[in-house]
């Protein structure tokens, strides 16, 4: 089967992400071709069995450059004459649906709130091109009951994503960020940690409300570009790492503030871990945190406050809560979960052709 993966940037992120473990589970079996923008960042530990593209170089905005990547797409069609085309990403979701026929295209929507919130102006082309597609893959629930209310709906479908299971990687880390780790869990008896990068999605104001609120705790944030200053003495923010997921292992406690979600990867990585999460109860987050692995609330310094000390209260709580966020990933969230349920659209796909 040869199959495209296209998506607008390449920067580490939740859709990089299930880009580069669609890619790697695919690949093996199958004829991959990614193209992205961007200079490729996520893809950098994906070896080299399948043909990389860049199409551009990194713009999530619309501008009339983009005609120039509607006639590559028409070109790479003519060119590779793919079986199955997946897309991410609105601006590739409305592109590649002009540039592919309907009958071999796959869209996911990693957050649909982030089209009827952030970018409301997709939203008149998302209703204008909602047939132009074979599947619609909505990551949560939330997300196929929020398009079903814009009346997408006759060709939406509903796959969970999944992550690695690294917990079980036997893997040694020595590095500055380890031992940055270590000098704070050595002053502090509890870290909060929160692995995202820092935008006006998510609520990096009120990360530092919670810290302020709570000096007895580390709170520890991985994923800012830049050096971070004035913060309140209990916080740390300690950069942009390739495979942060790996220092979960130091966290008592996963917190992602946010004012929209999908379904966010950070999220189930802490799962993964065994790390009870309390996170905003925003897009799909409310299906994944049932109060046996964590807790989805409103955006409020005092409940992230009240559930962060419940939790952190009693070393009976913290443990179950443990076990229950490990085996609800295990349940749930599992990659081999999320790519079986893609490889069977694109197999009804081909069956169809």
């Amino acid at each position: 089967m040869k199959i495209f993966q296209i998506i607008t940037v390449s920067e580490y992120g939740g859709a990089q992400t299930i880009v580069a473990d669609l890619v790697k589970n695919l690949s093996p079996e199958n004829e991959l071709y990614l193209f992205y923008g961007g200079n490729g960042e996520a893809w950098s530990c994906l070896g080299d069995n399948f043909t990389r593209i860049k199409l551009n170089d990194h713009r999530k905005s619309v501008s009339i450059k983009d005609i120039i990547l509607l006639f590559k797409l028409f070109y790479y069609r003519i060119k590779y004459k793919p079986d199955v085309v997946h897309l991410h990403s609105s601006k590739m979701g409305v592109l590649g649906r002009l540039a592919f026929s309907r009958k071999k295209v796959v869209y996911t929507v990693h957050g649909f709130d982030s089209i009827r919130t952030a970018f409301h102006r997709f939203l008149t082309i998302e209703k204008f091109l909602k047939n132009r597609a074979f599947r619609i893959i909505g990551v949560s629930q939330y997300d196929v009951d929020m398009m079903k209310e814009e009346n997408i709906y006759k060709n939406v479908e509903r796959i969970y994503n999944g992550v690695t299971d690294h917990y079980i990687t036997d893997k040694d880390i020595s590095d500055d960020l380890t031992k940055s780790l270590e000098r704070i869990k050595a002053d502090y008896p509890k870290i909060i940690m929160c692995i995202s990068r820092i935008s006006k999605q998510k609520k990096f104001d009120l990360f530092l409300d919670i810290a302020r609120n709570m000096p007895q705790y580390a709170f520890v944030w991985i994923g800012n570009k830049e050096d971070m200053e004035g913060l309140p003495p209990n916080v740390f923010c300690l950069g942009e790492i390739h495979s942060a997921f790996f220092y979960l292992r130091y966290a008592d406690i996963f917190i992602l503030p946010s004012n929209y979600e999908g379904l966010p990867m950070s999220i189930l990585e802490a799962l993964a871990f065994g790390v009870p999460v309390v996170a905003s109860a925003v897009g799909g987050i409310t299906e994944v945190l049932d109060g046996s692995n964590g807790f989805a609330i409103d955006n409020e310094v005092t409940l992230f406050e009240d559930k962060i000390e419940y939790i952190l209260s009693d070393s009976t709580i913290q443990g179950a809560m443990s076990e229950c966020a490990r085996q609800s990933y295990l349940d749930n969230f599992t990659i081999e979960k999320m790519v079986d349920s893609y490889k069977a659209v694109f197999n009804t796909i081909v069956a169809n052709k």
